[in-house]
């Protein structure tokens, strides 16, 4: 192996950079011939190391950490089947197992390794290690997944029965339907223009991509079947032989997903020991650790950072031997919005929280007392004037080019959607004391149409005494999956009252005295989500546009509230 020096995109940096010794696209050979193309970085002495595996779809020249090869442990950066360097043909999710397995077992062969081997990266990196994981290898060791869904279908390409649009199009239409990424080019388009045009299915085309057959797979399985349960672990929970840390950020798509599978993985274990070693870090992050303490229009203070390194100190504790407790001793850490600060739990959802509706009244208003009477709250929505992004828990970012723009993550103020009459705002009196509010949010909404099919979205905004309305949490659901959003879709009855769980995500949030919570709730939040027709129709082929008279229900009857976990203060 050539002795080198290593920089952050694999390539020979200055002299001063830590000295290793390293190889640039090797071919690991899968089962079938196919050979995918790796970068292995060696600390300078000679040895048997534990190894750092890390599979991504992203070019893997763009990856190197020194702190690996400091801290006695290889790392092997791999570019997935038909990605860059690697040969083959990419179908997202599909090869990742086997090929996952047949790496695994590759390393553990090499003279260099000693048998023990981790797993580190985020997004579609960590689905690898999801599947990886599941794969059987018995020298897989520690796992660090970050920033990615257990189900693809419930929170990823979509959500609720919503199409994750922005995502899934520049993802599969830009970034993974070529060898290697055009998503530089997105900027050359008129983004928000092009997410316009129906029907959906056609929108590779109409982007210049082509005709993209993953892309319109998943526009065509807007019900969750067969094909979405092979892409989820959560049937999967118990082959997982390794320790892992889950790592997921508050203003990202899956921070939900990540206390699902921490859940899944614990519940499932096969022994006491595992049970105990897994571990879940929320931070206020969207999709990726951030270097600042800033998102969007919201500062999370000096201690925001304090968590960083914390996948490769997992990997250092574990491939080395040592205990998960030497890594934390507890097996939750969160960052506490507001309080801006790391705190250690023991169980999810705490086990002192008390959930506690908050109900919608007539006038506006947000209370703990349940509604006496009032008429319903009426809007018109209208797909094709959709309410606008504005921030939130989603997993666009920069790396979205054209895109991002239109679609950014995180804290905003709310105000500028809030005065649109296609939006309704709940809002409570002055809290009297802080308020934390840390778990599982859900909205209990009853609520009629005029159409077939509609959405509902909903936002929970914590309104500061200068009248900023801050986004915390959101959630999104398609009519049609109101009765189990994992079977059959039913259309409504218009103007029939129904009743709507939506899923609101989990959060951490401090409400300061002062401040005052609140509810919106619209029926469009584009391009994130894809805008529902009203129709009834096929999502994905429809191409008739029919506005829908909403009608939101708060009386005896019909007691419509957000269910907060609320924690009493210590």
């Amino acid at each position: 192996m050539k002795k080198t020096r290593a920089s952050s995109n694999g390539n020979p940096e200055p002299a001063e950079a830590r000295e290793c010794r390293v190889a640039h696209n090797v071919k690991v050979p899968m089962r079938d011939g196919v050979e995918l193309s790796a970068s292995i970085y060696l600390p300078l002495k000679p040895g048997r190391y534990p190894v750092v595996l890390v599979r991504t779809a992203y070019n893997r020249t763009g990856i190197y950490d020194p702190f690996f090869l400091q801290h006695g442990m290889g790392l092997v950066t791999q570019d997935c089947r038909g990605r860059y360097d690697s040969d083959g043909l990419h179908e997202p999710f599909i090869n990742e197992k086997e090929d996952g397995f047949d790496t695994l077992e590759w390393i553990a062969r090499q003279p260099c390794c000693n048998g023990r081997i981790g797993m580190i990266g985020a997004s579609y990196l960590a689905a690898t290690q999801f599947s990886s994981a599941i794969s059987g290898s018995r020298h897989l060791k520690a796992l660090n997944p970050q920033f990615m869904a257990g189900d693809c279908w419930k929170r990823a390409y979509y959500c609720d029965g919503a199409f994750s649009l922005a995502l899934t199009w520049s993802w599969l239409c830009f970034e993974t339907a070529h060898r290697t990424s055009k998503a530089s080019l997105m900027p050359l388009l008129d983004v928000p223009s092009l997410l316009r045009k129906l029907p959906i299915i056609s929108l590779d085309e109409a982007g210049g991509a082509g005709v993209v057959p993953a892309y319109r797979e998943y526009v065509k399985r807007s019900a969750y079947d067969s094909y979405w349960k092979t892409l989820s672990i959560r049937h999967s929970y118990g082959r997982f032989r390794m320790p892992v840390l889950l790592t997921g950020g508050w203003y990202d798509n899956y921070a939900a997903e990540n206390a699902t599978n921490f859940l899944g993985l614990r519940q499932n274990a096969p022994t006491t020991k595992l049970r105990d070693s897994h571990r879940m870090l929320i931070g206020p992050w969207s999709h990726g650790i951030l270097s600042t303490s800033v998102l969007g229009e919201r500062d999370f203070g000096p201690k925001a950072t304090g968590e960083n390194d914390a996948g490769n100190r997992w990997l250092d504790t574990i491939l080395h031997g040592k205990a998960p407790s030497e890594f934390q001793k507890a097996p939750i850490r969160i960052f506490v919005m507001g309080l801006n600060r790391w705190r250690d739990e023991y169980e999810w959802p705490l086990r002192r929280t008390r959930y506690v509706n908050y109900y919608l009244q007539p006038g506006g208003r947000l209370a703990l007392d349940p509604p006496a009477g009032g008429k319903p709250d009426r809007y018109v929505y209208d797909p094709e004037n959709p309410v606008p992004t504005l921030g939130g828990n989603h997993s666009v970012g920069p790396y979205n080019p054209g895109l991002y723009e239109h679609a950014k993550p995180g804290p905003y103020d709310q105000r500028p959607i809030e005065k649109r009459r296609d939006v309704l705002s709940y809002t409570s009196e002055a809290l009297k004391r802080d308020t934390e509010v840390t778990g599982p949010v859900a909205l209990k909404l009853f609520a009629s149409s005029s159409a077939r099919d509609t959405d509902f979205v909903a936002k929970l905004t914590d309104v500061h005494p200068d009248g900023r309305s801050i986004n915390i949490t959101e959630g999104v659901i398609r009519a049609r999956f109101r009765e189990n959003v994992w079977g059959k879709p039913r259309l409504l009855i218009p103007h029939r009252v129904y009743e709507f769980t939506i899923d609101m995500l989990v959060t951490s949030n401090v409400f300061r005295k002062g401040h005052r919570l609140r509810v919106d709730i619209m029926s469009s939040n584009f391009p994130l989500w894809d805008r529902n027709l009203n129709t009834g129709n096929d999502p994905g082929t429809d191409a008739t546009v029919n506005t829908a008279e909403q009608a939101i229900h708060h009386d005896k009857e019909h007691p419509s509230c957000i269910v907060l976990p609320v924690i009493p203060a210590c």
